[in-house]
């Protein structure tokens, strides 16, 4: 399937970026929570983090739900009415990372049921809302519309053109993409460019940060370090690169993703407890009352501090797309080979390869990468 590449620089709307036949598109928005609000659910999302097993939760939309959603589940909430998912009965699975690293392509699915019934099955579609972005830092979120829950899920060869679209970090900023879809975050933002000799490099040092890393957390103890203090952990921001809240919603038609539990904050049971029916009830009933006080106290009803803005102050962005068709970029110059790793064992990653080789535009790819603020659309071929 071939396509000639438009010129570059040609703004498009993403209303008519098409993932393949019938498949949602997808869709930034600007200004879709305040900065305070941002603050907040970051806070809340680093509490979340360490309540679990892995970090992840998973919830039942109003009114639907047989337990009250968290502030945290609620500003997720508020933010899938504006999208237009108001009053399906679907499951939200969630979860948030605090820290810039670099993610290879994949695509989300359900690791429990890949694990044990070797299926591969995705949401219906995934989001990121960016709550903390450092001075400076790009962390482009990179989609792959074309790629949906493998690699070579398509059943395309060489040759075949694909979109690739990279979103800037931006506070406040919600990206949505079709749940199969594989994407991945490149630290730094220039890797895929990096010859394999600096990419070498660069995995070996990464390699000797993780071990300096567990060496000090292995030798490290709170009881023999008089400044150590769990309160003001949640206040130690400065270091945050990147903060993102990271949300899909399953279908209405399937079960939520194997293994993942509610939040035991709301009153669901916690992995690995079981009680008896009556215990449960009483478990959950006390949980509930508890929660729900301190939440209308410091949030107000139904968390509205931290809900998302009205959807009239979202601002639709639509991408640049950089397709590198003048002449230099048409020349074995302007051309390079992108290394694209992938995630996961072979069965998850739909590909022979932990890597996949695509040629673009290296002025164009420089560009969409480094860009401060503005979506972007870039055309690869496949090799």
């Amino acid at each position: 399937l071939r396509r000639r590449a438009p010129a570059e620089g040609r703004v498009f709307q993403l209303s008519r970026l098409r993932c393949g036949p019938g498949a949602p598109d997808v869709s930034i928005h600007d200004g879709c929570f305040s900065p305070s609000a941002c603050a907040e659910i970051h806070r809340l999302a680093r509490e979340h983090c360490g309540r679990g097993d892995d970090g992840s939760s998973v919830f039942v939309r109003p009114p639907h739900n047989d337990v009250p959603l968290s502030p945290l589940e609620n500003a997720i909430d508020s933010a899938l009415e504006v999208l237009g998912d108001g009053g399906r009965p679907g499951k939200v699975e969630y979860w948030s990372r605090s820290e810039y690293m670099n993610i290879d392509a994949h695509a989300d699915i359900d690791e429990v049921q890949l694990e044990e019934e070797s299926a591969l099955r995705s949401p219906e579609r995934g989001h990121v809302l960016y709550l903390q972005v450092g001075e400076g830092l790009r962390g482009p979120t990179c989609v792959f519309p074309d790629k949906q829950i493998g690699w070579d899920s398509d059943d395309v060869g060489p040759g075949n053109l694909l979109d690739l679209v990279t979103v800037p970090a931006v506070q406040g900023r919600i990206l949505r993409f079709p749940g199969g879809a594989m994407h991945s975050v490149p630290r730094p933002p220039n890797r895929w460019l990096l010859t394999d000799e600096e990419e070498a490099k660069l995995v070996e040092k990464e390699t000797d940060e993780e071990t300096d890393d567990e060496e000090e957390w292995s030798e490290f103890s709170e009881d023999d370090d008089p400044y150590w203090d769990d309160d003001d952990d949640d206040d130690v921001d400065e270091d945050v690169e990147r903060s993102v809240l990271l949300f899909n919603t399953w279908s209405d038609d399937e079960p939520g993703p194997m293994g993942v539990n509610g939040d035991s904050s709301t009153g669901a049971m916690p992995g690995g407890i079981v009680l008896n029916d009556a215990d449960a009830a009483a478990f959950s009933k006390a949980q509930e009352v508890r929660q729900l006080a301190e939440w209308e106290e410091e949030y107000g009803p139904d968390a509205l501090s931290i809900r998302c803005n009205p959807g009239s102050e979202w601002r639709p962005l639509t991408l640049t797309l950089r397709a590198g068709d003048d002449e230099h970029d048409q020349t074995a110059a302007g051309r390079t080979d992108v290394r694209i790793k992938l995630m996961g064992t072979r069965e998850r990653r739909v590909h022979p390869e932990d890597c996949v080789r695509v040629a673009g535009s290296r002025a164009a790819l420089g560009l969409a990468l480094e860009e401060e603020a503005d979506p972007c659309l870039i055309l690869l071929e496949e090799k």
